[in-house]
């Protein structure tokens, strides 16, 4: 079963638990089976509620297969985001005077039942996609991809695999004591041993004719075929550098097939504009007055940044540091940066020092989705480090991408390489879906006060 159609699942369960809690509730508010009456009543009302409710599940990644768990951590979340649920729906009942329902106990009683059944359904959903559904994988491989891949599914048993055995290149039986893939009978000792069910190759592996001539006398049995590539882009959501080409990009980069999202990504980042842009108009003089009173120089700070296909821009922002915070030369921000200043550190968390950056949008040299805008000096150092750093800029960079809320932010080699490979998987995999859920995810980000 595909992660997909796992969280499709997941999903509709919550959806069914919520109604069920809300009969649950309202049969032991009015101690006797649900009339007709009673249940036409209430659902319609609470199920705006419920829409609400699965917008702040989704925001807060609980239909993430790797963070389903069942932990002190995941009762923590759970009570966290079923209390901010349930406070949602008492701004809904109370404050807006369209409903007419106001339904004090209920509304407690269903919040109650619904957080059980919300551990119990995870609890079982847990248990049977790490232990009913797993598959047995064997992995052939020797690089830096292979190492990660194992940690990660060994620590991750939610996700359905189990690395049952690792085959490598240089693999001598009698040596290394490991099978060796080019004897068929080691290779057929080892699927059968391990009952493998999932082969993942890595590049070298694709290109060995006696492996493939030896895995070809398994094609009559269920065994899956993967690449390293596909395989790891599938579980972390993140390109592999070590086992990517210019091929890949070639075959998986076809911009010509994006042209129709293109456009009508443009269409909604102008609308947005315009709509964030009145609303900016109101809250801009009272943030540029605190700028002022809080330290001298500009309200607004300026900055040339790298659009698409490396086409120079200039970046605009309410300025967050000290007047003289580059006096020594372009420097990465960090994190707790002393050039910060109070004011700014407030305004970064809240992502208000973004918000005249609406004017880039609306002349079409960002969008509200995106990699993050970068600097050219450090672009020019990046893409003689990085194999692959300026492929980041085939798409428009953004307020928010597919990086800012999967990584911290990049202030090193290593931390780089990581956000790049979150951008590339963003630029394969690019979508309105895709977009609507980063935007989501970065509401909670700015509503939990976690950017920096």
């Amino acid at each position: 079963m595909t992660e997909k159609a796992q969280q499709f699942i997941i999903f509709l369960g919550d959806v069914a638990l919520l109604f069920l809690s809300l009969y649950l509730a309202l049969t032991i508010r009015h101690q006797a089976i649900v009339t007709a009456e009673i249940w036409a009543e209430h659902w319609p009302t609470f199920t705006w509620t419920f829409l609400i409710w699965i917008g702040v599940l989704y925001i807060s990644g609980v239909y993430t297969i790797s963070n389903i768990r069942n932990d002190i951590k995941a009762f923590v979340a759970a009570t966290q985001i079923i209390g901010i649920n349930f406070l949602l729906a008492i701004t809904f009942f109370y404050v807006f005077p369209a409903v007419q329902l106001t339904p004090k106990t209920i509304l407690g009683i269903t919040t109650i039942i619904f957080f059980f059944l919300f551990l119990a359904w995870r609890r079982l959903v847990y248990r049977f996609t790490s232990k009913t559904m797993v598959k047995n994988v064997l992995m052939i491989g020797s690089n830096n991809t292979v190492t990660e891949l194992q940690h990660i599914l060994d620590h991750n048993p939610q996700y359905g695999y189990r690395l049952a055995a690792v085959l490598t290149h240089d693999a001598r039986d009698g040596i290394g004591n490991l099978p060796d893939y080019q004897d068929q009978k080691q290779l057929d000792t080892v699927l059968k041993k391990h009952d493998i069910s999932l082969i993942v190759l890595d590049n070298e592996s694709r290109n060995s004719n006696k492996l493939v001539t030896n895995l070809y006398q398994h094609l009559n049995e269920r065994l899956e075929f993967v690449s390293l590539t596909d395989f790891y882009e599938s579980i972390t959501k993140r390109i592999s550098l070590d086992t990517i080409d210019q091929f890949w990009f070639l075959e998986n980069l076809q911009e010509g097939e994006k042209r129709f999202y293109d456009a009508l990504k443009r269409l909604v980042d102008i609308v947005f504009a315009v709509c964030f842009g009145a609303i900016a108009l109101a809250l801009l003089p009272f943030l540029a007055l605190l700028i002022v009173i809080s330290y001298s120089g500009p309200v607004f700070f300026t900055q040339i940044r790298l659009g698409k296909n490396g086409k120079p821009f200039r970046a605009i922002k309410l300025r967050t540091m000290v007047p003289d915070a580059e006096k020594h030369g372009p420097q990465w921000a960090a994190k707790n940066d002393p050039r910060v200043t109070p004011l700014g550190r407030w305004l970064r968390k809240l992502r208000l020092d973004e918000i005249p950056q609406l004017v880039n949008i609306f002349r079409g040299e960002m969008s509200f989705v995106g990699p993050r805008p970068e600097r050219p000096e450090f672009v020019k150092t990046l893409e003689q480090e990085i194999p692959f750093y300026r492929e980041r800029l085939l798409v428009k960079p953004g307020l928010t991408g597919w990086a800012q809320i999967n990584y911290k932010y990049g202030a090193t080699t290593k931390e780089t390489i990581k956000k790049l490979q979150y951008d590339l998987y963003y630029v394969k995999n690019r979508s309105l879906v895709l977009d609507l859920g980063i935007i989501l995810k970065t509401i909670k980000t700015v509503l939990s006060g976690a950017g920096q």
